[in-house]
């Protein structure tokens, strides 16, 4: 059988051979490793996927617990931290920074915690997540131990002193568990956990200056409780206004034993006026006022809203008083300051008038002296008396205990109630609290001080307009509209609506407006009416002028100034004005029910 030769270029080409010469391998070898890549590759997308979900999931509870703990901190208040809603909001905060922890401790995310920069973010997050969880957890434990002290019988004033050492307790356990919980260090962190941390480690700081208050004033309270050195409790009347509070129209001392209070005899300073030069009076106080001698008549004092200046000479001044005596302090409370005790204790009942909350303030400040009319013999204030039958409640322990703390921070923010101490450490307490009325360097006051021996004050309502602007100097200029309205009656008895004073007319306001600015202003221009004074007062610079308002007339006084050089910032104080002063700074208007610090300047 013949063979024929291959055409030529048609040579086959051999086939490889298997292994050991078997057959061949079948082809697709670099497809299979490509699948095995894809596959990696997929495993590596769905777990940066999965870490993505946690560590979203992760920020999230961390966003959720820190608002719920932010929202109980700003409205905190000794009555709403007792509320069930509180309890809940911290359990859910608890809750929200244990399922963020949960996430960040996830295996799925552990490898990267051997990541050199990533990991650091990765333990940075984690300890930020545990230390906020350890506040929620801490600020649940304390409220739970709070609500079972406000349910302590309180009647009894030894059940008082240690309701106080048990509140000193728990604060001061917050605040070595604080101590413990350190959210970390924002250096070396990306933005968002850096400003994370750095929020947590000033709100911490916040919270641990707070605590570190509330245990002072705690310990210094249950000193003074616990006496026997008395104070002399005074009764200001917002409807004739002094520099940052009312005129001094009732005095009394307010005894302390064991936690029980006594008031004694409560009596009209009208009828405690010392001969001249009784009492002398050094400082700004005597070279701001030297026309009026302070130190003699309650009635002229308060004339500096810092009140430790006044505070010292009313009690120089009790001490030489026929039937005072050596105080150890000054409690001022004015008419919002009853009101908001009314609401704790309830009404009370004074020679035939009913006070409430709702109503205390109609009748201290105008009705009284209509129903006596100009008769000044069956005529006396009425401020006095009602605040020993509130005192008498409190002795009494119809209150609980969570309301009246409520009721106490609230006046003092407003300046309706201030405490000042003879005594350094306890006077360090209420500095603390800002319960003593001190004017601060950066401090920014207007206050309306009443001239004409009227009732008026609460029918002027008052505004005060701030701007301000960098110079090419770098310094901040302020300029100040002080404006007052005259909304008098157009009748009315003579001891409410004038006059009173030879040269005015029935429903006629003589003031003085009184300016304080922070310490070391320059440039001070003072325009509109009769400017009365220039210079220190305490850590500020201090202006006036006299002002006089026919019935409806508005009057302004405008101030302008420049701040010392580096001041950036004001810290609004509160008058005790009723109605408060209407503050508006730089086109924001501010309801000043407390001290405010604002930014100034471009």
């Amino acid at each position: 059988m013949s063979t024929s030769a291959p055409e030529p270029g048609s040579e086959s080409v051999p086939e490889p051979l298997g292994e050991a010469g078997g057959p061949p391998r079948p082809s697709g070898g670099r497809s299979h490793r490509g699948k095995v890549v894809l596959g990696v590759l997929g495993v590596v997308v769905l777990w940066m996927l999965a870490v993505g979900w946690l560590l979203a999931g992760a920020r999230s509870s961390l966003e959720s617990g820190r608002a719920k703990l932010e929202g109980v901190r700003a409205e905190a208040t000794p009555s709403s931290l007792l509320k069930p809603a509180t309890a809940t909001d911290l359990k859910h905060a608890e809750r929200d920074f244990a399922h963020a922890r949960d996430r960040l401790r996830s295996p799925v995310i552990t490898p990267l915690r051997l990541v050199p920069v990533v990991g650091r973010h990765i333990r940075a997050a984690d300890h930020l997540v545990s230390s906020a969880q350890g506040s929620a957890t801490l600020a649940a434990t304390a409220v739970e131990q709070l609500g079972e002290l406000a349910d302590q019988p309180l009647a009894a004033g030894p059940q008082r002193i240690a309701a106080l050492e048990q509140l000193s307790k728990i604060i001061n356990q917050a605040r070595e568990g604080l101590d413990d919980l350190d959210p970390g260090s924002p250096d070396s962190l990306a933005s968002p956990l850096a400003k994370a941390v750095a929020k947590l480690a000033e709100e911490r700081r916040q919270t641990q200056l707070g605590l570190a208050h509330a245990a002072q004033a705690t310990d210094a309270l249950t000193t003074v409780l616990k006496g026997p050195t008395p104070y002399l409790l005074i009764g200001a009347n917002n409807a004739e206004m002094r520099a940052g509070s009312g005129m001094y129209l009732s005095a009394a001392p307010l005894g302390f034993d064991d936690g029980r209070l006594e008031l004694g005899d409560v009596r009209p300073t009208q009828e405690l006026v010392l001969p001249p030069k009784s009492v002398p009076v050094h400082g700004d106080l005597a070279k701001n006022w030297s026309w009026i001698d302070v130190g003699r008549d309650f009635r002229s004092m308060a004339l500096s809203v810092d009140f430790p200046q006044s505070a010292s000479v009313a009690a120089a001044n009790w001490a030489k008083v026929n039937g005072g005596g050596p105080v150890g302090g000054v409690i001022v409370v004015d008419v919002d300051a009853l009101r908001a005790l009314l609401r704790v204790v309830g009404p009370v009942e004074v020679d035939g008038v009913r006070y409430t909350a709702d109503t205390v303030r109609g009748e201290l400040l105008r009705n009284q002296y209509r129903r006596y009319g100009d008769d000044r013999d069956q005529r006396r204030d009425q401020i006095g008396e009602v605040a020993k039958v509130v005192f008498k409640r409190i002795e009494a322990g119809h209150w609980k205990l969570d309301e009246l703390a409520t009721a106490l921070v609230d006046t003092v923010s407003r300046r309706h109630l201030m405490v000042w101490s003879a005594d350094p450490k306890v006077q360090a307490a209420w500095k603390t609290t800002s319960a003593d009325g001190r004017l601060q360097d950066r401090s920014v006051a207007a206050s309306l001080l009443n001239r004409g021996a009227e009732k008026l004050d609460s029918f002027l309502p008052t505004t005060a307009v701030l701007t301000s602007s960098t110079g090419s100097d770098g310094r901040v200029h302020v300029h100040l509209t002080y404006t007052i309205t005259n909304k008098a009656p157009a009748s009315g008895p003579k001891y409410l609506i004038g006059p009173n004073i030879a040269g005015l007319v029935a429903g006629q306001h003589k003031g003085i407006v009184v300016i304080n600015l922070p310490g070391g202003a320059t440039d001070v221009v003072v325009r509109g009416g009769r400017q009365t004074l220039q210079g220190a007062d305490g850590p500020t610079t201090v202006v006036a002028s006299e002002v006089s308002l026919l019935r409806g007339a508005t009057a302004q006084v405008r101030v302008s100034a420049t701040l010392p050089e580096g001041v950036t910032s004001v810290i609004l104080e509160p008058s005790a004005r009723i109605p408060p002063t209407v503050w508006t700074v730089d086109g924001t208007t501010y309801r000043l029910d407390r001290r405010r610090s604002l930014s100034v300047g471009d």
